[in-house]
């Protein structure tokens, strides 16, 4: 029987399920055959009390950024998440361990912090033996629950992630730096770029993507209409996600320069292939995207607190701008219009930070992390078999004693 691999996420953003769906696609592609995989959204077992946040998550973000971001720099420390599970746990419990006894496996991936806290626990409970690795989706400045020593192996997408996973108690034996978990053949998606543009019918000016995540969150709106009426010698190509209202409302927009509008989609390497500069939100995955496509970047939007260090990360590295407003996302178009080395230059930084084998590489550490808890136990019940054998042998003379 083919060993069973369950990755769990959670729908609170599109992240954590893109990761999951990664990862899950780099294991069939690196190991054909060989497993058997599951995609369990972990939250549908959740408390009411969490559920009530994660299904509102898109309005929090959009409308109550204050209080989000109250929350998240509240809770973001070890002692408080500790504080917090000792209430939080004993009314979860039940819905933990329902997430694994209704979906056993050989190994756990988790892809949300919830169940890097939560999962391993249940596994003690239920005397579960398999490992649960934890796959942190944030670049730089993620939530302190992903980072717990509770878990078999942490996985984390950058060096700064892992000296963060250091400082919360995790020993670093236990973590791998792998990248952030992006398809494995997305790189190779996005060189149909003649093939997408000929499709598109778009035209030889240069092609900017608009972009807000998988629920078209943040500023999207408002964002493309600046650039869709700027006049500028640019075409846009503007992808809502699920934000239908978003997508409804700028179709009916007159804009001064070619734009075609998209809703939710499956061809995002294809479309960022045919692309020469991306617009979007902070959102880790798509930045990692966009690196791998060589885009540069212009970030007019972030989650407040988890997102704040992808900015960071980007204009550090030169890979792209920090835009907050709309009228200066419009202006840094223009000014890589106007300098074609400047645009170079970020074009070449994207690509320098690309890890098109991120995913393969997460694969790669949990099949050895598999192997490795499966040695083990065969290793624990042959010691076992041999103490038994030893207590039989010893204790034959005295059985033989007794009986005469």
């Amino acid at each position: 029987m083919k060993p069973r691999v369950v990755l769990l996420y959670g729908d609170t953003g599109g992240g954590h399920r893109s990761a999951a769906q990664a990862i899950e696609k780099a294991l069939h592609m690196r190991y054909p055959d060989q497993f058997e995989t599951a995609l369990v959204n972990g939250l549908r077992y959740a408390p009411f009390f969490v559920n009530a946040f994660t299904e509102t998550y898109p309005m929090w973000v959009n409308y109550a950024r204050v209080l989000y971001a109250l929350g998240f720099h509240a809770t973001n420390d070890r002692r408080r998440v500790l504080a917090l599970r000792n209430v939080l746990d004993p009314l979860s419990e039940k819905s933990v361990d329902a997430i694994v006894e209704n979906n056993p496996a050989d190994l756990y991936i988790s892809c949300h912090p919830l169940f890097a806290q939560s999962v391993p626990g249940a596994l003690r409970r239920l005397k579960h033996p398999a490992p649960i690795i934890h796959v942190v989706t944030d670049l730089v400045s993620g939530h302190v629950a992903h980072y717990t020593p509770e878990v078999d192996h942490l996985i984390v997408p950058t060096e700064e992630a892992r000296q963060q996973a250091i400082r919360n108690l995790v020993p670093p034996e236990k973590i791998s730096v792998c990248g952030q978990p992006v398809a494995p053949d997305f790189a190779e998606r996005c060189k149909k770029r003649a093939e997408t543009r000929a499709a598109l019918a778009l035209g030889d000016q240069l092609t900017v993507m608009v972009i807000g995540g998988g629920d078209g969150m943040g500023r999207l709106e408002i964002t493309a209409r600046y650039l869709a009426l700027s006049g500028l010698p640019i075409q846009l190509l503007v992808v809502c996600g699920r934000n239908q209202t978003v997508k409804e409302n700028l179709e009916f927009l007159n804009p001064r320069v070619p734009m075609k509008v998209f809703g939710f989609v499956n061809n995002i390497p294809e479309l960022m292939g045919a692309s020469d500069i991306l617009v979007t939100k902070a959102g880790p995955g798509t930045i990692c995207e966009a690196f791998i496509a060589g885009l540069p970047i212009i970030l007019y939007d972030a989650v407040p607190g988890q997102e704040d260090g992808n900015v960071d990360y980007v204009v550090k590295n030169g890979a792209g701008a920090w835009c907050p407003f709309p009228w200066t996302v419009v202006r840094q178009v223009k000014e890589w219009i106007n300098d074609p080395e400047a645009l170079a230059r970020a074009r070449a930084a994207s690509q320098r930070l690309a890890q098109p084998d991120s995913a393969l590489r997460i694969a790669d550490v949990a099949v050895d992390v598999l192997q490795r808890a499966q040695l083990d136990r065969g290793a624990a019940a042959s010691e076992h078999s041999a103490t038994a054998e030893r207590w039989d042998v010893g204790s034959a003379p005295e059985r033989s004693a007794a009986s005469s």
